[in-house]
């Protein structure tokens, strides 16, 4: 467990300081990510899972569909809230290899150990939940067209569902332990944590290492398929909310049988922490790698637990099963022999509006044009800097008031979209409160923000210099009148 920690201190230092970092204050305006086509792709968290009604269209049409795509997930909201053109790709269930990999990018599949389960090797239609094979790989939605992408993946490929259903227990008595791991592998352990954290006896289901050699890998993976196939898109990666405090105990124990129940031990619940630190600190190295936004909800749901008062994440409710299918909006695990309620563990309402805050935040903050100055006087010089243009376009700066409209030239967009451009205010510059702009000569993308203008120092063209100079003599000549009566005051008193 040393060990777990030890990774799960590192990573949540690093997620809070990237947190720490992002914050901004840019945004775009209102109404200037109308229409910018975004491309939502990820798993179960990212398709609101659990969360009626669903869609009756993507990928399949049916209530509800194989992917189990909710029409009010965090994407649909995002969109709904910046007015962008959403194709949401999200399925529940998913792995990396159902977004895809650049083209001939292939990996090793990690050891084989129950009840983990084996990756693709390579790009694989999702089967779904529901049995169906999906039409075409996420990555299918991405062009050059493309301006937003939200990714959030790895969940699946760790096996957080499969190392959910082996920590299930049905008592924290020292004589309890994990029931599918004592009674469908025949390994006796205190704790889920002694199997899948213990690199020397059990190596092969060491999560950590199956987070380093497999896992993290896949996520770079599909993060190279976005880079390669959306060149011209902002791209934010999705980490994954709080399910689980660091600082459970017994004490957060319901049984299994109960509705909303959460059937792991103090023990599990830290352990299942820390393994989720990992992938998060995964799915945020991958992004800074590739130059993406990441955004984090870890701090934001802290208090909104598995284990907290107001959960923003489900607990589970199941029932033993011994009919061929499960109840409507229940499905099999461990061979059929359980029913389990669609959501579990997965976000409320609640949590997914949090995801969708914070996406909505993320996503109006890397399109901006703004004056590093919140006001500036004619003649004077400030910096103009803005996001979310195309790599390498050439940008059209102006100031605007009314429809008076002044050049003030353009700026080149880097490999991220950004740029910042020193301009020196024209004269003939319209004064007070003016908008200064950036428009993208190929996307046409069109960002703006306020801008105060004052009128020059020398408003009439005169020049400055001989009023400042003579007021100068004249201080001098005053001080030298000053000191000589000083003196002749000195010597009539001697």
């Amino acid at each position: 467990m040393r060990r777990a920690s030890l990774v799960s201190a590192l990573a949540l230092a690093a997620i809070a300081a990237t947190a720490a970092a992002s914050t901004t204050a840019t945004a775009a305006q209102p109404g200037e990510l109308t229409g910018l086509e975004y491309v939502a792709l990820g798993d179960s968290y990212q398709a609101g899972f659990g969360l009626e009604p669903y869609s009756t269209t993507t990928p399949f049409a049916g209530n509800p569909n194989g992917c189990y795509q909710s029409q009010d997930d965090y994407p649909s909201r995002v969109a709904a809230s910046l007015g962008l053109d959403v194709t949401d790709q999200t399925c529940s269930g998913a792995v990396t290899a159902n977004i895809g990999y650049p083209d001939g990018v292939t990996f090793t599949n990690p050891p084989a150990a129950q009840p983990l389960p084996a990756l693709a090797t390579g790009d694989d239609l999702q089967v779904t939940l529901a049995g169906l094979t999906v039409p075409e790989l996420q990555k299918a939605g991405l062009s050059d067209s493309t301006a937003v992408v939200t990714v959030g993946i790895g969940g699946n490929d760790l096996g957080f569902s499969h190392i959910a259903e082996a920590c299930i227990r049905t008592g924290v008595d020292p004589s309890s332990e994990p029931v599918y791991l004592a009674l469908e592998l025949g390994i006796s352990v205190p704790n889920c944590a002694d199997y899948f954290g213990d690199p020397t006896t059990y190596p092969t289901a060491d999560l950590f290492t199956r987070m380093t050699d497999a896992v993290a890998p896949r996520i770079d993976g599909v993060l190279d398929a976005i880079a390669e196939l959306a060149p011209n898109a902002q791209v934010f990666v999705v980490g994954y909310p709080m399910v689980t405090p660091a600082d459970a105990t017994n004490a957060c124990f319901t049984d299994p049988t109960t509705p909303n129940s959460v059937p792991f031990s103090g023990t599990d619940l830290e352990f299942i922490h820390s393994v989720e630190i990992a992938l998060d600190g995964a799915l945020q190295t991958g992004a800074e790698e590739h130059g993406f936004h990441f955004v984090t909800s870890w701090a934001s749901s802290a208090n909104n637990t598995l284990c907290s008062a107001e959960p923003w994440i489900w607990g589970l409710t199941a029932y033993e099963n011994s009919q061929p299918t499960c109840d409507a909006n229940y499905l099999p695990v461990l061979n059929g022999e359980i029913c389990v309620e669609l959501g579990a563990l997965h976000p409320t309402g609640d949590g997914i509006a949090n995801l969708a805050r914070l996406t909505t935040a993320a996503v109006d903050s890397a399109f901006f044009v703004e004056s590093a100055s919140a006001s500036v006087a004619v003649g004077a010089g400030t910096s103009i800097r803005g996001g979310g243009f195309q790599p390498g376009e050439t940008v059209l700066l102006r100031l605007a008031s009314g429809s008076r409209i002044i050049d003030l030239g353009t700026a080149t967009a880097d490999a991220s979209g950004s740029f910042t451009k020193s301009v020196t205010l024209p004269a003939g510059s319209p004064t007070g409160a003016v908008t200064v702009s950036g428009t993208g000569a190929t996307s046409g993308r069109s960002f703006s923000s306020p801008l105060q203008v004052s009128p020059a120092l020398a408003a009439t063209g005169t020049d400055a210099t001989a009023p400042l100079l003579a007021a100068a003599t004249l201080l001098v000549l005053g001080a030298a009148a000053v000191t000589l009566t000083r003196r002749r005051r000195t010597g009539a008193a001697r």
